[in-house]
């Protein structure tokens, strides 16, 4: 038996090939940077308003809600920035991958949205745990450190 685990496909335009390969670590940065900041806009209110962000926690059934609010409000903005400058990226990764997972269900089942509701947090999720088992790419601080987690 033949491993073709590592076959890629024949390109079309071979030409391509290039801009292809240049553009790989230039996207994964591009998508790292936006993924980022969309947490951080999502995080920076609930820093500004904590009473809020609690109240909203604890309706949603999580108690106490001061703390939940905080570790909620610390992970998507913190792991924001983690992820836009790719420090410690799988960490961040991970913390919001799980923060957009509930937020996916509630959406879905708690809130009774359905897909419609669930769309955004499930699409970002899926993000975050790309950056999980990929780490942050070649323009990160991760790499220029040579350490991961």
């Amino acid at each position: 038996m033949t491993d073709t685990t590592n076959t890629r496909p024949t390109l079309l335009l071979p030409a391509l090939a290039p801009i292809y390969e240049a553009a790989v670590p230039l996207t994964n940065l591009w998508l790292r940077v936006v993924c980022g900041v969309a947490l951080m806009v999502h995080g920076w209110p609930k820093i500004l308003n904590p009473t809020g962000a609690a109240d909203m926690v604890s309706g949603l059934g999580f108690a106490p809600g001061w703390l939940w609010s905080i570790l909620l409000s610390a992970t998507e903005f913190f792991g924001g920035v983690l992820l836009v400058i790719g420090l410690l990226t799988r960490v961040a990764a991970a913390g919001t991958t799980v923060i957009l997972l509930v937020a996916t269900y509630f959406h879905w089942v708690q809130l009774d949205q359905g897909y419609r509701g669930a769309e955004l947090a499930w699409l970002w999720a899926a993000i975050t745990l790309t950056f999980v088992a990929r780490g942050g790419g070649r323009y990160s601080v991760d790499r220029l450190l040579r350490k991961e987690v």
